[in-house]
């Protein structure tokens, strides 16, 4: 499977939380957590459409200002999603600065936040000095806080020493493979008419779809969706991310956790401790690095990757990372997380 999900930590497995992930073909990207983004461009963060907010501890909302000047002179709409109480805590950010001169200014911040008593959404214009407007109820059945043809997030709760820290799964809804042999053999030329046939087959388009195919010898022809994808393409499960936090080592969060995980592509997870610290990890409502590498074994997960470690091991780097990565290679069936 070629990837359409391009994930890489924004600053290292030591530094603040924050996974860019750039979406392929589409010039955009999501971010999970917000930690210190000085390590994005400008370029890189207008490309952002939606930022998923674990919970609002310094380290995983730091960045948020950078994000704000970035998009603030913009014709643009951002999405922010997060726990409950997100909403109220992103105001009083925003509330902190002085917006007398931004008449004129087409910035949009949606704020959704969702949790067991269900959904909420703020909206926040720049025109109007970021004052919360639409303050509703939301539905985000089973946790969907963002949706598009191409992909989907949803989130569940975590605790984490009696807050709320959220984890998600980025899922692309359908997989899309497209022969490339197929298309020089029909003389059909590639480009972006082959996102929007794609986007037809996630959505289940009906047999009379048809769409406009460019030719490489010039001029198009108009082709029937289902001939299409019988043609030049194969469909297989979507690829899928999880993004696991600052959650306390107990039963309920590790059953949550490898059930949202299961047969991932990527198991992207806090390993802050060694697990000889485990009294610790319990005392600071964080995850072990071997629990990271079993709870990745558990739900079948493709591929691991560990971040959030704590400083004290700066002095060894690599001793979480390799935790981790023993206890996911383990194959003794008698070691397992706890259910």
């Amino acid at each position: 499977m070629r990837s359409v999900f391009f994930p890489r930590l924004v600053n290292g497995p030591f530094g603040d939380p924050a996974l860019y992930v750039h979406l392929a073909h589409r010039g955009q990207a999501l971010l999970f957590d917000c930690g210190d983004l000085h390590g994005l461009s400008t370029r890189e963060l207008l490309k952002l459409r939606a930022v998923f907010i674990s919970h609002c501890h310094i380290d995983h909302v730091v960045g948020f200002d950078t994000l704000l000047r970035a998009f603030l002179c913009r014709d643009a709409e951002l999405l922010v999603c997060g726990p409950p109480g997100l909403a109220d805590q992103i105001a009083g950010r925003l509330s902190g600065y002085t917006w007398n001169l931004v008449e004129g200014f087409n910035f949009i911040l949606i704020v959704r936040e969702w949790g067991e008593a269900g959904g909420r959404q703020v909206r926040f214009r720049a025109a109007n000095a970021f004052h919360p407007e639409e303050d509703r109820r939301c539905a985000c059945p089973e946790g969907l806080l963002y949706e598009t043809a191409a992909c989907r997030v949803r989130g569940i709760p975590l605790d984490h020493g009696g807050i709320v820290s959220m984890a998600f799964v980025l899922e692309e809804p359908l997989h899309v493979a497209i022969h490339k042999d197929a298309l020089d053999l029909r003389g059909y030329r590639p480009g972006p008419w082959l996102t929007r046939f794609k986007d037809l087959l996630r959505r289940r388009g009906g047999d009379r779809e048809t769409i406009e195919v460019p030719l490489a010898g010039g001029g198009s022809a108009t082709i029937g969706l289902a001939e299409l994808a019988d043609g030049i393409a194969h469909c297989e499960r979507g690829m899928k991310i999880c993004y696991v936090t600052d959650a306390a080592p107990t039963d309920g969060n590790l059953e949550r956790i490898a059930g949202l995980a299961e047969s991932a592509h990527l198991l992207a997870i806090e390993a802050v401790f060694s697990h000889q610290e485990l009294e610790r990890a319990r005392e600071r409502s964080h995850l072990t690095a071997q629990l990271a590498g079993e709870l990745a074994r558990r739900a079948g997960a493709a591929r691991l990757l560990v971040f959030h470690h704590s400083p004290r091991y700066l002095d060894s780097p690599g001793l979480l990372e390799d935790e981790a990565r023993s206890a996911f290679a383990e194959k003794d069936e008698n070691r397992s997380v706890p259910a």
